[in-house]
């Protein structure tokens, strides 16, 4: 079908916005109050969503190169929650116990993937709240949390906990149609 350009449906079209998501865990390790995966979900405030990467494997043959795809790994991603004033409760000290049910500097205990690891699903919305994307990534846990970069007595900026997760895998939801004309 030719495209022509007086025909174009971009004055009707809803673009996908970057702050409409929110980023939800099955439960949160380690965490004893209960109230981690609705506290996470409440507090984060920037994610980026998963990559895949695919490795090239080479195969020479007299003068010339064939390529085909070798081993896949999905990249960590990032996250950052807002770390608010909430005891037991703050994502600083939930993101804290998660991170010792991995490794416990007190003890060196490590511990089993089965107990530090959970799902998550990060889900990207419509104007209206539907969702319209969603990635669920699979045995999910923290490999680097950061408590706040740098504390200053000249800012009055929020202070944030910026957690990168490692997954094994991703599948993504199939996109939903909730266009006003649905």
């Amino acid at each position: 079908m030719a495209l022509f350009l007086s025909s174009s449906q971009s004055s009707v079209l809803e673009p996908i916005r970057k702050n409409r998501w929110i980023m939800q865990f099955t439960r949160v390790p380690g965490n004893l109050s209960g109230n981690g995966p609705q506290k996470l979900a409440f507090t984060a405030h920037t994610a980026s969503q998963p990559t895949l990467t695919t490795s090239e494997q080479t195969t020479n043959r007299l003068n010339e190169r064939f390529y085909t795809a070798g081993r896949h790994e999905w990249n960590a991603i990032t996250v950052e929650f807002y770390d608010y004033i909430d005891g037991v409760n703050s994502a600083g000290h939930i993101l804290w116990e998660w991170a010792t049910s991995v490794y416990n500097p007190v003890t060196g205990q490590m511990f089993f993937k089965s107990q530090y690891s959970t799902s998550a699903t990060l889900a990207l919305l419509d104007p209206a709240g539907g969702v319209i994307r969603v990635w669920n990534l699979f045995y999910c846990f923290p490999i680097e949390v950061n408590w706040g970069d740098g504390l200053s007595a000249d800012s009055d900026d929020i202070n944030s906990v910026s957690v990168n997760f490692r997954y094994d895998y991703a599948v993504k939801g199939t996109d939903v149609d909730t266009s006003p004309g649905a």
